[in-house]
């Protein structure tokens, strides 16, 4: 608890975000004090189950993410969601473009989707024992019409789901567990009918109709499903498997990139991503964290030198360029005077 409330401020410089190596000092600083005290130390950095340790190193985790991993452009990101539309509608391929258009709006850590191997759930363990899904079940997506009444999915096929598609005003997605520990909180999204290919309503009933046509006796087991030619059961989403189709995107939009630079696309991309768009569009970082569910500052690791930052920065100067221009008196691209000498003048 003492470690949070430095992350959000309560430290001695009044730093509203400190980095792991920060936090990892204050927690050392704390073992020093009970171990003149004789008590036992509550920072145990040998021991990954120790709160304090866990926390340090989550941080760290995320440090070390944000800076290797670099946002989708609009290319890539049309490339995918192409391929998607070009796919099965059960495949891996439409599934993870429906996660792509969902995801400019929400940044979803990768665990609240997906699992960690394609053919086993992945579950977290409360302190008492007790395990739950980790990601995203069908009843965390909830849909809404115009006068704020629930549209019930429950026992319906999926082409009456998708009809009910029109009925739609927003929707709610709930985090049952979260990274932040903020379990239980929701974000409403809103229909977008005039882009349906990137509405997130439209995208996230896409994902729960394919639940329904491949696994609809598993209700309450993730609800980011797809099938292919080898496997007659459902199989579930994975890192591996979003991070191929993006660079498969990649490859398709710029197949000259290195693979080096290649290697900074993956499913964290579209975290990243998300809080860029976020800051490009010019709101203030209460509206990023809010919407994106950052406790701390730590979103601003995620922040790029994009092209479309470096316009706005060359627009932002236009003024001041045509003053400066003025003020030299001579047209832009102006001869050199070849008739004057040089000089050398030491530093």
């Amino acid at each position: 608890m003492y470690l949070q409330s430095v992350r959000l401020g309560n430290n001695f410089y009044n730093k509203q975000s400190v980095r792991s190596g920060t936090l990892r000092g204050y927690a050392e600083a704390v073992n020093r004090l009970f171990s003149l005290r004789g008590m036992p130390l509550p920072y145990d950095p040998d021991n990954k189950c120790n709160d304090s340790t866990a926390a340090i190193s989550n941080l760290a985790d995320e440090e070390t993410i944000a800076l290797q991993r670099e946002p989708l452009t609009e290319e890539m990101a049309a490339e995918c969601i192409r391929s998607g539309k070009q796919a099965h509608q059960d495949s891996a391929e439409s599934l993870t473009a429906n996660i792509v258009c969902l995801a400019r709006y929400i940044g979803p850590r990768l665990s609240e989707y997906a699992q960690a191997q394609q053919k086993k759930i992945t579950y977290h363990t409360w302190g008492s024992g007790t395990k739950i899904v980790r990601s995203w079940i069908p009843q965390d997506f909830k849909f809404y019409d115009k006068n704020g009444d629930d549209i019930h999915l429950h026992r319906r096929s999926s082409d009456e789901i998708f009809n009910l598609y029109q009925t739609m005003h927003y929707m709610k997605i709930i985090w049952r567990i979260q990274k932040n520990r903020k379990n239980g909180q929701s974000i409403k999204l809103p229909v977008d009918k005039n882009h349906t290919d990137l509405c997130p309503v439209y995208n996230a009933l896409q994902i729960v109709m394919r639940k329904v046509r491949l696994d609809h006796q598993n209700m309450d087991t993730p609800v980011c499903v797809y099938a292919n030619r080898n496997s007659s059961s459902p199989l579930y989403l994975t890192g591996s498997k979003v991070k191929k189709f993006i660079q498969d995107a990649i490859d398709k939009v710029n197949p000259t990139m290195s693979d080096e630079d290649r290697q900074k696309y993956s499913a964290h991309s579209l975290r990243v991503w998300a809080c860029v768009l976020l800051d490009q569009a010019k709101k203030p970082p209460s509206f990023i964290k809010q919407r994106l569910r950052w406790q701390g500052d730590s979103y601003r690791l995620y922040l790029r030198d994009t092209l479309h930052q470096s316009h706005s920065h060359r627009d932002a100067l236009f003024a001041n360029t045509n003053e400066i221009i003025s003020a030299i008196g001579a047209p832009e691209g102006g001869t050199f005077d070849t008739s004057s000498n040089l000089h050398d003048e030491e530093d």
